[in-house]
């Protein structure tokens, strides 16, 4: 039973690290969990199973938990904070040379290595120590996958690429396919990421792959992404085991979303390019429309579109939003030089999918236009049918995805010009402002 001077109802169902502290705020032992509630509960349920533990118990007052976005990172910063505040029922970890680290070598080329304590003297870096070394050995398996590092330095007159070259898990170092500049961004990366400096290490190489971008490297440019894309996906809960089978991961789900979905709803093609409408406004006041598209299952911010809206849409000056899903829609269509879609997915019900479908037909286009709205995540058609759709599968997860952003979009214009409004109002009528509190 989790004793009363912890707070049960703060203790997460998800990964992440516990703290336990004693009565003067001493930090006891810092340990990592899968599911933090059922780690920290399974201290108090019984009799501690050795008197190392029992001990422990004894002592605690207080349990701070961190959470994370999964297994890995829990890892990570489990080893972190023992290295940092040297926990008396840690300490041992710093001590017994069973338990292991990673090291980054001080090479022109470093490699990445497992080492005992008594290996690091000729470690440039190094992390841990890790509690399992089990544990350990998966984080690198996992990590060498977006972070890839060649484990044989180059030799002079060798230029035959390893092993590892051939799994692409090593970037050819030893072959003469990368140069040292290049090589340690990518050491670099992997120890920005075992610090636990996520957020750090996906803006540069968000800004590292847009002027690759402008400088119309596209290679390299992709090659970045497909770093971002891993760091992403191995800080998802159980992403990292399915990643690992797959390094190209999110392309591959892309397209099987979309190979789904033109079987699920009997597509007469392939949906390649899906563009999605949806309307935001209050009471029809500041109403803006947005367009947002995917390519191959994959968010293409190149086409987003945003509308405002005229005020009296519908003619009679009253909120329609029947009436201002057409008008965007019919503006819309007035653009032949953009692509044509494939489908087209409307934000709301039956209404606006069949005012959608009158003017993409007054266009000659004989695209498919469905509706999905909030509440039941149902697809709607211009006539009474109505499409149910596994709440599991990938065609709707994929079809939530772009909706989504599309509201996200239209909402996120509908705030700008409210707000401009607003300090409009401000600036050129300071007290005629009468506010209410909310």
């Amino acid at each position: 039973m989790i004793p009363a001077f912890i707070n049960k109802w703060q203790l997460p169902h998800k990964p992440g690290v516990y703290i336990f502290q004693d009565k003067n705020g001493k930090i006891l032992y810092v340990g990592k969990a899968i599911n933090l509630y059922h780690r920290v509960a399974s201290y108090f349920n019984g009799k501690p199973d050795n008197p190392k533990t029992a001990s422990l118990v004894e002592k605690i007052a207080n349990c701070e938990t961190l959470e994370v976005l999964s297994d890995i990172e829990a890892l990570i910063l489990e080893a972190n904070l023992i290295k940092k505040y040297l926990p008396p029922f840690n300490i041992r970890l710093t001590d017994d040379k069973d338990y292991l680290y990673i090291k980054i070598t001080d090479e022109p080329f470093p490699r990445i290595l497992i080492a005992r304590k008594t290996e690091l003297d000729d470690a440039k870096e190094y992390f841990g120590p890790f509690p399992s070394s089990k544990a350990v050995r998966a984080t690198l398996k996992k990590l060498r996958r977006v972070f890839p590092w060649c484990t044989s330095p180059p030799k002079e007159g060798v230029k035959r690429p390893c092993f590892y070259y051939h799994l692409n898990l090593c970037p050819g170092p030893c072959a003469g396919k990368i140069d040292q500049k290049e090589y340690l961004k990518i050491t670099r990366g992997f120890s920005q990421f075992m610090q636990g400096k996520k957020e750090d290490l996906l803006a540069s190489l968000k800004e590292e792959m847009k002027t690759f971008a402008q400088k119309r490297e596209f290679e390299r440019a992709q090659a970045t992404k497909r770093i971002i894309e891993g760091v992403e996906y191995l800080s998802q809960p159980n992403r990292a085991e399915v990643y690992l089978e797959n390094p190209n991961f999110v392309e591959a789900q892309n397209s099987l979303a979309v190979e789904r979905l033109q079987k699920d709803l009997k597509l007469p093609q392939l949906p390649e390019r899906i563009e999605c409408f949806d309307i935001s406004n209050i009471q029809g006041q500041y109403a803006v429309g947005s367009l947002v598209v995917l390519t191959s299952g994959e968010i293409d911010k190149r086409w987003y579109r945003r509308f405002k809206i005229n005020p009296s849409a519908d003619g009679k000056g009253k909120v329609n939003d029947v009436a201002m899903m057409r008008e965007v829609v019919s503006r819309r269509v007035k653009h032949p030089e953009w692509p044509t879609p494939h489908l087209v997915l409307i934000d709301g019900g039956r209404g606006q999918v069949r005012g959608a479908w009158e003017e993409i037909s007054k266009a000659g286009w004989k695209v498919p236009v469905l509706g999905l709205a909030k509440k039941m995540e149902w697809l709607y058609t211009r006539d009474k049918e109505v499409i149910k759709l596994s709440k599991s599968s990938l065609s709707l997860r994929l079809l939530q995805k772009i909706r989504d952003e599309a509201h996200r979009f239209a909402i996120s214009y509908h705030r700008k010009l409210r707000s401009h409004s607003y300090n409009l109002n401000v600036l050129y009528n300071p007290k005629g402002l009468h506010f209410r509190r909310t």
